[in-house]
């Protein structure tokens, strides 16, 4: 079974975050450069209701992750990652760069003004077991609070939460301010 199993939270977990962002910018027209990620891709689009729609997406998770190469790459994989699905010129990790935690978040509302599309971050986070460490986080809107999505649609966990701003912000700086989004 995939390190993604149905019977895992998917929360902070590379692959089924970067597979559901995959699918957000297919689904809005971008599809990616590999035929295996396209054909999960439409597999899941063209899943009727009587589908095992969890099956789907794992198939997109292990695609994701074979291109990958790795479970736990460094933030230069991931980019690199999406740069060869999307072209170099249509990928960016540059919300991070400004070192004033108000011009970034600017940066970040520029952003989803302009494009209205998630993107993808890695913060420091406390889990459930009280241990402390990276994981990745979709960001679908940042105002007040931060709406980190559900970073895994085809199963019947629902793991879209709030964060306040601040806390977010203060989170995104301890891993590095790093991030990939769709330019």
């Amino acid at each position: 079974m995939s390190a993604a199993s149905s019977t895992e939270m998917k929360s902070g977990n590379l692959g089924v975050t970067l597979s559901t962002w995959v699918f957000i910018l297919f689904s809005g027209g971008m599809p990616a450069s590999d035929p295996s990620i396209v054909a999960a891709c439409e597999a899941i689009r063209d899943a009727g209701e009587d589908d095992e729609i969890d099956a789907l997406g794992q198939r997109l998770v292990e695609a994701i992750l074979l291109a990958l190469g790795s479970d736990e790459p460094g933030i230069g994989s991931v980019v690199a990652l999406a740069e060869r699905l999307y072209g170099p010129e249509l990928v960016a990790s540059d919300l991070g760069d400004a070192s004033d935690r108000d011009e970034r978040a600017r940066a970040v509302r520029r952003y989803q003004f302009g494009r209205n599309l998630p993107w993808i971050a890695r913060i420091i986070d406390r889990f459930p077991d009280g241990s402390v460490g990276a994981h990745w986080v979709m960001v679908e809107e940042l105002t007040e609070s931060v709406r980190v999505m559900d970073p895994y649609p085809w199963d019947d966990v629902d793991e879209q939460y709030d964060i306040p701003l601040v806390d977010f912000m203060v989170k995104w700086e301890l891993a590095g301010c790093e991030s990939v989004r769709y330019a």
